[in-house]
């Protein structure tokens, strides 16, 4: 029955006022239960516990631009940034600062530490910036950029005219000292920095790096990709890089890899469970050597004879796979591969040629006849030096990993471990070959050593191998790569690279249901579902434009354009990918590839809900972002949630 009068419904309102404070009771005590409380609850603190910025602030700093982004996860700090682009907007490149700031409440910050973020790019855009922390590694922070190519800058539109091109721009640095470090500051200043003054690799060290991605553009998930401590995972367009950071305390018998743990376990495996010893070798030499790459109009040299004759003709024919990859496939994703009937045995295994666009492959067609006529010969060789394995159609039989596993013997187009000068373990015979690891140190300049460059002293060239990072220590300065056993603190970066291509042919080729139908594939997009740090295991699932042909018994049909998607869960201990699922085909009519991908990463959205896990408050991911600076509008609060503190803005 309706109230009939003004005071019956303001009675009815302090009911349903009365009724809502008794749900928040009801809600506190089911946050009490469960461990987490709903955010909703609280949309306004106390005054006590609300500060404003401009009150502990020098108005000096606001006036320099600074941009404030958040607290840090362990509530002791405030990060700020500024960028910078000269006097004249159209000709000058951007340079980002990042700022700490020691927080106490109702006290005015005091800045203690500050890096230059992507130090020796020329940066010719504002980027949009997500600054994050791992889950219980306090001792370094990621921040991540990227720019759109929406702005109008006049020397952006001049450097820049590729719009399927995107910059990503990484800096790693390390945590200032909670407290003043005798390393830091030998001598103690009047300033409040903590750090810069001092030789300290610990909390002295910055990473940078940068790659390109292309269409589509890979999201960026700090979610998934920082999961696991001290490992940030990066999809390069390309290929799936998982970087390592650490600090290795450069005592005997203490070891501070955290990737590729059990390499040396896969390595003792006997050679005789697979079908040949030549497909379970990998190549001794990485991808960026000189002696990979012959001179122009050069071939291969005559297989010098050794005691082992078999691991002569298993590196020649490794040496093969590496001309046929770099020829043909090294061009970058997004190519049109060769029909099916054109594919070609490398290494036991099929790997597709690829159709490479003319601006980024020089002289294919001679690089394929060079390529051709090493096989010739070391085919030769082959079946001269090795016994003969079992053959089914024409190809060696490759063998399978349990659970639709890919045999980590399958045909190597990179090599699994290059001989980079720390190196810590020789290749094993059963590394997978669509894998590469790398491990590099470094340290502190020593007196009388002068600065070097990493590229020259066993780096990649070829960052679709290995990312290109530069480190150097909060001035500048090149920090020194170790070379062999050294004492003393040093800078641990691994990287363990999944080529993306590679492992698609490897999955199509074992596991598709359709892969006699299957002719050639245009474009991929692979997006991260889950990252289990426990085991160490990420799960990928690689969307696929590709062709095939139909199931209708016509004789001269012609290929159909067809979308699909491959789960494949990848061991970051061993390198080894096993298929989780093979999609069906789905054929793509009137759709443009926008929303073939739109709809892609919609289908992933739902699966990644679907698993979701809600992860207890100790082991999130802290996120900061100037995203609402790019939407033309600013932060009401910086909040930290833990401590119940907000600074009004």
């Amino acid at each position: 029955m309706a109230p009939s009068s003004k005071s019956e419904k303001d009675d009815g309102k302090q009911k349903a006022q009365r009724k809502h404070k008794d749900h928040v009771v009801k809600l506190l005590m089911r946050g009490k239960l469960s461990g987490k409380f709903s955010q909703r609850l609280f949309r306004k603190l106390p005054p006590r516990v609300c500060v404003p910025l401009k009150n502990i602030v020098s108005e000096e700093f606001l006036r320099a631009g600074h941009v404030f982004l958040g607290f840090t996860k362990c509530g002791r700090y405030i990060l700020s940034y500024t960028s910078d682009c000269g006097e004249d907007d159209d000709f000058s490149f951007y340079t980002y600062h990042l700022y700490w700031w020691e927080f106490n409440l109702h006290s005015r910050l005091k800045q203690v530490h500050h890096v230059r973020l992507f130090a020796g790019e020329e940066i010719y855009s504002d980027l949009y910036l997500t600054v994050c922390e791992w889950p219980n590694d306090h001792s370094k922070i990621v921040i991540f950029g990227f720019n759109t190519r929406s702005s109008s800058s006049v020397l952006m539109n001049l450097m820049m005219s590729d719009e399927n091109n995107r910059d990503i721009y990484i800096t790693i640095a390390s945590m200032p000292p909670p407290k003043p470090c005798s390393f830091c500051c030998p001598v103690p200043f009047a300033t409040t920095i903590r750090t810069g003054s001092g030789e300290c690799l610990e909390h002295g060290y910055v990473l940078n790096s940068r790659y390109q991605v292309v269409y589509p553009f890979p999201t960026f998930q700090p979610a998934f990709q920082l999961k696991k401590d001290q490992v940030i995972l990066l999809n390069t367009s390309y290929s799936l890089v998982a970087c390592g950071i650490s600090l290795c305390p450069g005592k005997p018998g203490q070891s501070s890899q955290i990737l590729y743990t059990k390499r040396a376990a896969l390595s003792s495996q006997p050679s005789a469970t697979f079908s040949s010893n030549s497909m379970a070798s990998s190549s001794p030499l990485p991808l960026g050597s000189p002696e990979k790459q012959p001179p122009s109009g050069s071939k291969l040299a005559p297989i010098p004879s050794s005691p082992s004759q078999s691991q002569a003709a298993v590196r020649a024919r490794e040496f093969a796979a590496d001309i046929f990859r770099r020829a043909q496939g090294g061009g970058g994703k997004g190519k049109e591969k060769e029909g099916q009937e054109e594919r070609r045995p490398v290494d036991g295994g099929e790997k597709e040629l690829s159709q490479t666009p003319g601006d980024k492959e020089m002289n294919v067609e001679r690089r394929k006849e060079e390529g051709e006529d090493c096989k010739k010969r070391i085919d030769k060789e082959r079946w001269t030096s090795l016994p003969h394995a079992s053959t089914s159609a024409g190809s060696p039989s490759l063998p399978q990993c349990s659970e639709q596993g890919m045999s980590p013997a399958s045909c190597s187009s990179c090599p699994s471990s290059p001989q980079t000068p720390s190196s810590s373990q020789e290749a094993g015979p059963s590394e997978p070959g669509y894998v590469n690891y790398s491990c590099l140190h470094y340290r502190l300049q020593q007196p009388g050593a002068t600065e070097q460059n990493a590229a020259s002293e066993g780096g990649y060239e070829d960052d679709k191998v290995q990312l290109p990072f530069t480190v150097t220590d909060l001035k500048g300065r090149s920090l020194q790569l170790v070379a062999g056993p050294h004492d003393g603190k040093s800078v641990c970066v691994e990287q363990l690279t999944l080529d993306f291509e590679y492992l698609i042919n490897e999955v199509i080729r074992s596991d598709a249901a359709w892969a006699p139908q299957f002719c050639s594939f245009s474009d991929y997009d692979v997006v991260i579902l889950e990252v289990c740090p426990e085991t160490n295991t990420v799960m990928i699932n690689i969307g696929l434009l590709l062709l095939a042909f139909s199931n209708s018994d016509e004789e001269h049909c012609r290929p159909n354009t067809y979308h699909s998607n491959l789960q494949v869960s990848w061991n970051l201990n061993t390198g080894v990918c096993c298929t989780v699922g093979v999609g069906d085909l789905t054929e793509v009519k009137g759709q443009t590839s926008g929303s073939v991908w739109s709809s892609y990463r919609k289908s992933c959205v739902n699966t990644v809900m679907k698993w979701l896990v809600p992860e207890s408050t100790s082991r999130y991911i802290n996120r900061m972002t100037n995203e609402a600076l790019h939407k033309g509008s600013s932060l009401q609060v910086l909040a930290d949630s833990d401590r119940c503190t907000w600074i009004v803005l």
